[in-house]
Order: structure tokens, then sequence, then C-alpha cells
């Protein structure tokens, strides 16, 4: 993935951020999350179920992998929309483990993706604090966690998406340098 698209990346995160922070006090905003995944888990199911049986009402070749697999999805997606609650408590740490490898991607990328320039030390403390955070939800307790997530998650993503923001300018300021004095000519920012 091209740095452009990194920073497109963290401009959403951005937003996605701040909507959990401006969000953080419904109640259900993980279900109705829950719920949403399981609504893209069941269109395209659906659709493929209905393609498959188009298909094979037309006497055409039906593929028997293809709408399994649309069938499972379509099941899938059922489940998640009818019965969302069992499942806030796994998407609370899938995103908590998001979180982690987010703050490990940012210094790794700190430490070898901008090999030649010489980043600040002060961009490497957002991305362990983020690590941090992902860690503190990963060993709380659900019912404590459930509460206040959405307000952690918004605050460290916003974080984690100004961090980027700030090594992909700083990066870019380093290149834009670098290209005037001539030092270096790869201009891939």
């Amino acid at each position: 993935m091209g740095r452009k698209s990194n920073f497109w990346t963290y401009l959403f995160l951005l937003a996605a951020g701040i909507a959990l922070i401006c969000m953080h006090t419904k109640v259900e905003l993980l279900s109705w999350v829950i719920m949403f995944i399981g609504a893209m888990f069941a269109i395209p199911g659906l659709i493929g179920v209905i393609s498959g049986i188009i298909r094979s009402s037309r006497s055409e070749r039906v593929d028997g992998m293809s709408v399994t697999s649309s069938l499972g999805s379509l099941i899938i997606g059922v489940i998640l929309i009818v019965w969302p609650t069992p499942f806030v408590g796994v998407f609370v740490y899938i995103l908590a483990a998001i979180l982690i490898i987010g703050g490990l991607c940012q210094i790794w990328a700190l430490a070898t993706g901008y090999r030649p320039y010489k980043m600040p030390f002060g961009l490497y403390i957002l991305p362990v604090l983020i690590i941090i955070t992902g860690v503190v939800i990963i060993c709380s307790s659900l019912k404590e966690i459930q509460e206040v997530f959405t307000l952690m998650a918004g605050i460290a993503m916003v974080a984690t998406a100004a961090n980027g923001l700030f090594i992909y300018l700083t990066a870019y300021n380093a290149v834009k340098r670098s290209n005037n004095r001539g030092d270096i000519t790869d201009n891939s920012l």
C-alpha cells in the first residue's frame, strides 16, 4: 500500500474516531454496529443465493461452492442481525487487537519505513499509548469495558490518525527538503 493511500486511511480513521467519540453515550451503539456488520454479510449472501436459484431455474450451470458460501454468508448475517448481543464482546476484543496492531505498525513505519529520514522521537509516544490502550481493553472485563469502550476506541482512533498524519507530513517535508537540496530523488510520498 502506498503512502498516499495511508494518508486517506488515516483521514477515514480520524472520521470514524470522531464519530465514536460523538456517539459514546449511546448504550446500544455496539449492538447496532454488529447488526450493520450482519447486514454486510446478509446482503451479498442473499444476492448470491437468489442468483443461484435464478440460474438453476434457467437450466444454467450453477456453481455449488458459490451458492454454499452465499448461503453461509446469509446465515451468518441473519444471526448477527437477529442476535447481536453475544458478538459485542468478540467485536470489542477484535477492535482492541486492531488498536495494538495499528500501534505496532506505526512504530514499524517510523523505525523502518522512513529510513533515510530521521523522525522525531515524540512520534513514537502515541503508538505506544495506543498499544497500551489495546492491552487495557483486552485485559478488562467486558462489563466494565463496554461502558467506556466507544470513548476509549474513539480517542485511540483519533490519536492514531493524528499521529499517522503527523508522520506522513513529517516524511513529506523531509522528502521535500531533500529534493530541494538534491540529496535524494525518490519522491514517492
